[in-house]
């Protein structure tokens, strides 16, 4: 006989687990994001850049140009250069406009970390306070507030970008606020670029991997829950 109750019990309960993980899936799939972490890595001051976009934005048209060096990190506050951030190996690329904050706080100038402490694809962010100072090399103006990106980057495929400065850390370079210190949207899109000093807690795959595996038992049981339930004959 079969037990048409529990097969509807069932049934509910996959219901219930399927519909939170189809959103949680369709949310991490209508904004990419790429997250830059600025931490003390031992005695060394690193920057990681990981993430992925769907969408670059519009190519502003400027004189393609490169860090001049392999990695660079200065403050906000820094008065030669401020808010300049280039990781991985050096290369020249278009720029692209994007619109946040001044930059990410701190007061010191890392200078070039130079190419055996770079990894992975190129990545530069020039928020607004990119050389304000009007005495300072004014024909740079143009690249305020625009981040650059490798040319040989792949939509939709995780990017990496890393530089490690030595004998450098948050406190020398006058980092003083952890956590996620700001968000800089790509001009025309929904993408974003999120900046964190410290020891934060940056948003990684994990979610979506539950979310997968939630799928997967879901599926393992509608198979189970399909086949009909057998009372065993009474003896």
């Amino acid at each position: 006989m079969i037990n048409n109750s529990s097969g509807l019990r069932f049934k509910r309960l996959i219901a219930l687990l399927a519909f939170p993980a189809a959103l949680l899936l369709s949310q991490g799939q209508a904004k990419a994001v790429l997250n830059v972490r600025i931490f003390n890595d031992g005695p060394n001051l690193t920057v990681n850049v990981t993430g992925n976009l769907s969408n670059l934005g519009a190519d502003l048209g400027l004189t393609a140009s490169s860090c001049l060096g392999n990695g660079f990190l200065s403050g906000q506050f820094d008065p030669t250069d401020p808010s300049v951030l280039c990781t991985g190996v050096d290369q020249v690329a278009p720029y692209r406009r994007v619109t946040g904050p001044a930059g990410w706080g701190g007061t010191g100038n890392t200078g070039f970390a130079g190419l055996a402490n770079v990894q992975g694809l190129n990545f530069q962010l020039y928020p607004s306070s990119y050389n304000t100072g009007s005495s300072y090399n004014p024909l740079y103006d143009p690249y305020k507030s625009t981040y650059s990106i490798d040319t040989t980057y792949i939509l939709g495929e995780d990017f990496f970008s890393s530089v490690t400065f030595n004998g450098k850390s948050l406190q020398s370079e006058g980092f003083s606020v952890n956590g996620l210190v700001g968000t800089w949207t790509i001009d025309g899109t929904s993408e974003s670029i999120n900046v964190y000093v410290g020891a934060a807690s940056v948003p990684g795959p994990l979610p979506l991997l539950g979310v997968g595996a939630a799928f997967a038992w879901s599926r393992r049981l509608r198979k189970r829950t399909s086949a009909p339930l057998i009372t065993p004959p009474q003896v």
